[in-house]
């Protein structure tokens, strides 16, 4: 089952990425190895699961490196966990229940980029309480996963935007406008005190989300403007 949806997660996540963005899907698994000792590491105390979603997340960026292009290399971390990038690219890492993604580009065609996938239906009322945003509250109460959609899209906004401007913000400083039919948001309302994001968010930030089985996807970016 998980196989399957691996699979059909590479195919909606490849449809749903505009031209210029590369994807990778895969499971998670024991077998697959570090690029390097530095990698092997980080992931050294991890548990068994925990350590094949981190290496399946891996795998997937230098899979993705290498149709953009990019020669094979690991996917270092920074001191706050944001993976460094080879230079002239940029990318995102995610993975949930045993199933890992990335997505890369060029720097020269978008500024930020970011990938989540959530399983659907996992949220408590505590944690729906936080993630919904008041201008949301129409839209959280007309789909049975609206919620976790609100969730993985602003979680995908929130990689995107860091690794650039370095704003930590929770669920509300942003709301945004879901079309489940378009598979694509928009920002309704971004915290002025995000600064140079909230200046940017409300036309250059871009969304789009799926559905794969119980997994919620949500790619957020923003592409460069000439």
């Amino acid at each position: 089952m998980v196989c399957d949806t691996s699979k059909g997660l590479s195919v909606r996540l490849g449809e749903i990425c505009p031209h210029g963005i590369v994807p990778a899907v895969a499971m998670a698994s024991a077998e697959i190895d570090a690029a390097d000792a530095i990698e092997e590491a980080v992931c050294a105390g991890f548990s068994p699961t925990r350590r094949a979603e981190f290496l399946g997340g891996r795998s997937c960026a230098r899979e993705a490196l290498s149709k953009l292009g990019q020669p094979e290399a690991s996917i270092r971390a920074s001191d706050d966990g944001i993976p460094q990038w080879p230079p002239g690219t940029l990318g995102s890492i995610t993975h949930t229940k045993r199933l890992c993604g990335a997505v890369v580009a060029k720097t020269s065609d978008f500024q930020c980029l970011g990938l989540d996938f959530e399983q659907a239906g996992r949220l408590s009322e505590g944690a729906a309480k936080r993630v919904v945003h008041p201008l949301e509250l129409d839209f959280a109460e007309s789909h049975p996963d609206a919620l976790t959609f609100l969730f993985s899209l602003k979680e995908a906004f929130y990689k995107a935007q860091y690794p650039k401007w370095h704003k930590r913000a929770n669920f509300q400083d942003i709301a945004l406008a879901v079309d489940l039919k378009k598979e694509c948001a928009e920002v309704r309302y971004i915290n002025e005190n995000l600064g140079e994001v909230a200046k940017q968010a409300t036309t250059q930030f871009h969304f789009s989300t799926t559905r794969v089985g119980r997994i919620i996807v949500a790619l957020c970016w923003v592409p460069v403007t000439i």
